[in-house]
């Protein structure tokens, strides 16, 4: 929960069930941090995070079991995607030793969501979780679109050693350059006051720019 806190999510949207067992009672710990917003369906907590991430610009999270609950998620994902918001799905799983043994309500998440997410994992190991949740996150940020992180319902009883980390919560968003006429004018002005040759090559560099045409004439 201290990695979702980093990236400043305060809620989440979701249903409690079988298989979040443990993600529930990690959420009642940190419930000053962090406030579950209980939903009566999937798809509401799909869609009211979509929403929250059209409104706020911020990354909107919901939750829900394995097996049919996680598919009624998908609609929400396919408006998030559809409107290029980020959106963070944190779907459970049955525990690791009974996947691939078609235990209970298990089904193939990561198949299901590939088609709508930017970023689709199952975690494996404890130690390995919150770096696919900071890579899912900033994915998510990058990609403007859903990512998923399945997490099989024993992952949050093991210990997790913080300390074998290799990601950090942050994100910047890139910077386009040149942005905008404001950016052109400006090395119009460095270019005023450069030598012969770099004017040369700003024009060689762009030479439709009419900005730079008329740099060339002058």
């Amino acid at each position: 929960m201290r990695s979702l806190q980093e990236w400043n999510i305060d809620h989440i949207y979701g249903l409690p069930g079988d298989s979040i067992n443990n993600v529930m009672e990690e959420l009642r710990k940190a419930k000053e941090q962090i406030k579950f917003i209980g939903v009566r369906h999937e798809e509401a907590a799909s869609l009211a995070a979509s929403s929250y991430a059209k409104i706020t610009g911020k990354i909107g999270v919901c939750l829900s079991i394995a097996g049919p609950g996680a598919v009624h998620l998908l609609n929400g994902m396919y408006d998030a995607a559809s409107d290029s918001v980020p959106m963070l799905v944190l779907a459970g799983q049955v525990s690791t030793e009974k996947l691939g043994r078609d235990d209970f309500q298990e089904i193939n998440l990561q198949r299901m969501f590939d088609d709508v997410a930017v970023f689709n994992k199952t975690v494996q190991r404890a130690d390995t979780l919150p770096d696919l949740l900071n890579q899912a996150i900033k994915t998510a940020y990058a990609k403007k679109g859903g990512a998923i992180l399945t997490i099989p319902d024993d992952i949050l009883v093991q210990e997790i050693d913080e300390s074998l980390m290799y990601t950090s919560s942050v994100f910047r968003e890139a910077q386009i350059v040149p942005n905008g006429e404001e950016d052109l004018k400006k090395a119009v002005t460095y270019l005023n006051e450069a030598n012969y040759s770099s004017r040369c090559i700003a024009v060689i560099i762009n030479p439709r720019s009419h900005i730079f045409m008329d740099l060339h004439k002058r």
